[in-house]
């Protein structure tokens, strides 16, 4: 049943943004969700709930939101080794990868959130932009939940500020720690706060190892 009532809430969030990009709606919704824990099977974390209860009234004004271009993903295709014609097949135009393949991994699209398969030891740095479509002069401050002594997360810059709607700022999560044997996915939350009471905006950082 999920399916028909986020198409409903897309439709609901469109109407006040019929400007935004399927990715930027997508986004809206996913970050303003309340986050479920502990309903259900706790290895799977957010791949068997996602990203929690959708809140369609919190997902109109999300104050920041994660887009992704088209170029976006057509260069998300050069990088998996999709070839000019398969590309031009998919997209239905004459779309090209711009940029010499650097082989990255989905984790580097600007998706709302960070997913990253790791092996034993290890420190990853994921890059995000964000685009301010709430208040013009406004700061958001990062805070991080995660409950691993293992793993260290930390965010740059901790503070981003904004001086009009529509600007991007860019940060960097790295991620350095040693995979366990008896855990196959661990999850944080990245959560951004604008204002008091705090406007929250937040994402998750999902990690999960590969076999031993």
């Amino acid at each position: 049943m999920s399916c028909p009532h986020v198409a409903g809430i897309v439709a609901y969030v469109k109407s006040f943004h019929p400007d935004w990009s399927p990715a930027a709606l997508k986004s809206a919704i996913m970050t303003t969700t309340k986050p479920v824990k502990g309903h259900y099977d706790d290895l799977a974390g957010e791949f068997a709930y996602g990203s929690g209860n959708i809140n369609p009234q919190q997902a109109i004004p999300p104050g920041l939101v994660y887009d992704i271009t088209k170029q976006d993903y057509v260069q998300m295709l050069c990088d998996y080794g999709y070839d000019t014609n398969k590309i031009k097949q998919i997209t239905g135009d004459n779309s090209s990868c711009h940029q010499a393949s650097k082989r990255s991994l989905v984790k580097d699209i600007n998706y709302p959130a960070m997913v990253i398969p790791v092996y034993k030891h290890f420190n990853v740095k994921i890059h995000r932009t964000v685009t301010n479509v709430g208040f013009h002069n406004s700061t958001y401050k990062a805070t991080l939940i995660h409950h691993n002594s293992k793993i260290k997360i930390s965010v740059e810059p901790k503070l981003l500020s904004f001086k009009s709607l529509h600007e991007k700022k860019s940060f960097i999560v790295t991620v350095v720690g040693e995979a366990k044997s008896n855990q196959t996915v661990f999850s944080s939350t990245l959560i951004w706060m604008f204002g008091c009471p705090p406007k929250i905006f937040q994402d998750f950082i999902i990690i999960f190892w590969d076999k031993f």
